[in-house]
């Protein structure tokens, strides 16, 4: 937007108090390599980000951390009152306060729907999840109540998204739930942008280190949340492990978690999944970029495994590094990655089927699918997200 529109002021509403502007600006460029000159840029530093935490708010937790991002939004608009407000964090309850309080032209970013129609058939089916308690899953009533809660809170969510003038979304999956929910048909899919130079110009060693030890190394990276399902990966890997004593061929596996832990309860499931594998399984918490680089060059597989995620970008990065993509037949991965780019699984006994035939592929076959991936990723490279995401929000500007 700097490079499109020099003459607009940008402002950016943010609760990390804690850092400076030229501090945060500076990470960006470090793990991004977005440089962002600060002559046109403004931070809005924000008192009540905490509200929006969802530890604060066990139960009721969509409706909770809604009306707390209504409050959130209010801080902002007493600090400043834009003529353009672009909601990119999925704090619905801001876009009527700012169009019809603000008197702002609105535009909302979406990166997951607050509520799906995937979520209400869980409940409706009864099915037990990390969002969905097992207490509730195995009552009658419960399931019921939750259910209504569930409805109407789609509604209003949809009623909030109406006050957004346009739309955009961050991939195929997440276009379908909000054009369902919203009843929007001109959302706009804009591909998240990933930096993936870098991933691209990676010395894949995965092969050689493959050939030399005979050890299958697979790669995880994500956040250390309960949707993440890392306990469906070590449960993948202790019945690979099983195959492999069965052959008795040599060959090994090594898992490595690449995660993320931001608070005390991180921590603690990072302990309580420790318990499950010690010797097959590393740890690798907070890394570094060039960690993260290294730890990619040398796996021979990505292993994700996120029911219904929206869109990952480590999965692109790990597309681009030429690591060999085994994702979750769900979400976005299901409607993004397809042979012969990658592979889908949905149960245990299906991640170790195609792990298996990943290793039983040729070297040329592997090399195949990997050339494949990273032509793909040029979809999300940072040129087409900068062209679209100006096209779409050219009609809101001054």
């Amino acid at each position: 937007m700097q490079q499109k529109y020099p003459h607009l002021q940008l402002i950016v509403y943010s609760g990390d108090r804690d850092a400076t502007m030229e501090q945060i600006l500076l990470k960006a460029k470090q793990r991004f390599g977005i440089r962002i000159a600060p002559r046109n840029v403004a931070f809005v530093f924000l008192r009540l980000r905490r509200l929006v935490e969802a530890d604060l708010y066990p139960c009721f937790t969509l409706l909770a951390q809604t009306m707390a991002g209504f409050v959130l939004g209010l801080e902002a608009l007493l600090q400043l009152n834009p003529e353009v407000f672009i909601d990119s964090m999925g704090y619905s309850a801001t876009l009527p306060l700012f169009r019809w309080i603000g008197g702002c032209r609105v535009a909302a970013y979406i990166h997951y729907p607050t509520i799906s129609s995937d979520m209400i058939d869980l409940v409706s089916r009864r099915e037990q999840t990390y969002n969905n308690a097992d207490i509730i899953a195995q009552s009658n009533v419960l399931s019921h109540a939750k259910l209504l809660y569930y409805r109407l809170f789609a509604w209003v969510y949809s009623l909030f998204g109406q006050s957004a003038e346009v739309v955009m979304v961050n991939g195929s999956w997440t276009a379908g739930h909000i054009k369902r929910i919203w009843r929007c048909d001109d959302a706009k899919v804009v591909y998240p942008p990933c930096d993936v130079t870098a991933f691209l110009a990676l010395d894949q060693i995965a092969e050689t280190r493959f050939a030399e030890d005979k050890t299958i190394r697979i790669l995880s990276i994500g956040q250390i949340r309960p949707e993440k399902n890392h306990k469906m990966q070590l449960e993948v890997i202790r019945m690979m492990k099983k195959k492999l004593d069965e052959r008795d061929d040599g060959t090994k596996i090594e898992l490595t978690i690449a995660g993320g832990c931001r608070n005390h309860d991180d921590h603690g499931r990072v302990k309580h999944l420790k318990w499950e594998l010690t010797s097959d399984v590393k740890w690798k918490l907070n890394i570094s970029y060039e960690e993260l680089l290294d730890a990619l060059s040398e796996s021979l597989i990505f292993l994700h495994t996120m029911w219904n995620e929206h869109f990952g970008i480590s999965v692109v990065e790990g597309m681009a590094a030429g690591t060999i993509m085994l994702a979750h037949d769900s979400g976005g991965p299901q409607m993004d990655i397809k042979q012969p780019i990658g592979f889908l699984a949905a149960t245990q006994e299906e991640y170790v089927r195609l792990i298996l035939h990943i290793v039983e592929m040729t070297r040329a076959e592997r090399e195949a699918v990997r050339e494949a991936a990273r032509k793909s990723v040029s979809r999300f490279s940072e040129s087409v997200f900068e062209r679209n995401w100006n096209e779409c929000i050219k009609p809101l500007l001054p």
